[in-house]
């Protein structure tokens, strides 16, 4: 989803503009490619659609708990619980390089790019919340208070939190070692994990709206990391065991604690959360097998391959708009048709809401970007 610009790939210009600040050192090495990106933003998105769709079998509200329903919605949901987290590391890939920005410039950007969106759409999932379920004018406050005005709309909270500090991170990039990059990544996402640890504790406090942000630096910088780092078969192989790993102790830790506590509760939520040790492993696994493979389509000469990467910059584009519409449309046609209370057919309602939502969502988008003032918002 975000690549430099929340919306769109890079032009070329802006491509241009990062190989020539990489290469101004002597014997600096050129930027890296970029044509991984609208593959991982299309994966990416299509991995929180499903996650949505399937998410009431996982906390079983259509399901019962050890059921072939409940662990198959469990397992495909942590299989893809990297959602969130690759989409922040993308930002940090090609937003913390070297620029010849200054940071009013940068914030005078982003704001438009980002602080419009999170106005406009708080505000719409806020009064469309009180129409459909009767939210109160104080918890509607609450819960923009909270930077959660939607189940998804946190995402652009802790986006918009990471562009605060984005000159000085840009700054630290560009003058610490990788070594101390490292260290630094994987202390804040060792915080983060903690915070949210921490969190299962009774009577301990909750997330804000201003820090939203806090947990994801960690990802935010390792994003450019590992944008950075070497490609090829051998790092090919350790994110898929990151991944393939990861995801499977999520389904087993969120399927244990679940079991333990007798029902879908705080702790196997902990086990799917982002800055989760399981998720971030799963997550730096996603990001590295995503690169990998977007490279080598990119780089294939087979007419498949030509007629595959036309369609994945198709489907980017309006990915940011999908993103923040998809909720809005899963959950109207929910509410319309309901869904199967138990057995093998809710897992194939899950995924043909989650292909019809997103087919939705996309002529939906594909409308207001075509509204002169309304494309703004997507």
């Amino acid at each position: 989803m975000y690549v430099d610009d929340i919306r769109t790939a890079p032009d070329r210009s802006e491509t241009a503009d990062r190989a020539d600040t990489a290469g101004t050192g002597d014997g600096a090495p050129p930027a890296p490619p970029t044509a991984w990106i609208d593959l991982a933003r299309v994966a990416a998105m299509a991995a929180v659609v499903v996650i949505h769709a399937y998410s009431p079998l996982v906390t079983e509200v259509y399901t019962g708990q050890g059921s072939t329903s409940w662990w198959t919605s469990t397992a495909l949901d942590a299989a893809l619980r990297w959602c969130v987290p690759v989409f922040v590391m993308i930002s940090g890939a090609l937003l913390l390089g070297p620029r010849d920005e200054t940071a009013p410039a940068f914030y005078r950007k982003r704001w438009a790019r980002i602080g419009v969106p999170l106005v406009v759409w708080t505000v719409a999932y806020l009064a469309w919340d009180m129409w459909r379920t009767g939210l109160t004018l104080s918890g509607a406050v609450q819960q923009a208070a909270s930077g959660q005005p939607g189940i998804h709309l946190y995402f652009l909270y802790v986006i918009a939190g990471l562009y605060v500090f984005t000159p000085f991170l840009r700054t630290l990039a560009g003058a610490a070692s990788r070594g101390a990059l490292y260290w630094f990544a994987g202390a804040a996402l060792a915080f983060g994990a903690a915070d949210q640890a921490l969190g299962l504790i009774d009577g301990v406090g909750g997330t804000t709206a201003a820090a939203r942000f806090l947990p994801f630096v960690g990802y935010y910088v390792l994003g450019w990391l590992l944008f950075h780092a070497p490609t090829g078969p051998r790092v090919l192989r350790i994110g898929l065991t990151l991944l393939i790993t990861g995801s499977a102790a999520g389904a087993v830790g969120a399927g244990a604690l679940a079991e333990l506590a007798g029902e879908w509760g705080a702790g196997a939520d902990y086990a799917f959360d982002f800055l989760s040790p399981a998720v971030i492993a799963a997550s730096v696994g996603a990001f590295l097998v995503l690169r990998e493979a977007g490279l080598r389509l990119a780089s294939s000469e087979r007419r498949t391959a030509a007629l595959v990467s036309r369609t994945v910059r198709r489907a980017a584009a309006p990915s940011f708009g999908v993103y923040l519409v998809h909720v809005m449309v899963l959950f109207s046609l929910r509410d319309l048709f309901g869904m199967p209370a138990a057995g093998p057919w809710s897992v194939m309602a899950a995924a043909g809401y989650a292909v019809v939502v997103t087919a939705v969502s996309l002529a939906l988008v594909e409308v207001i970007r075509r509204i002169p003032l309304a494309r703004a918002v997507v």
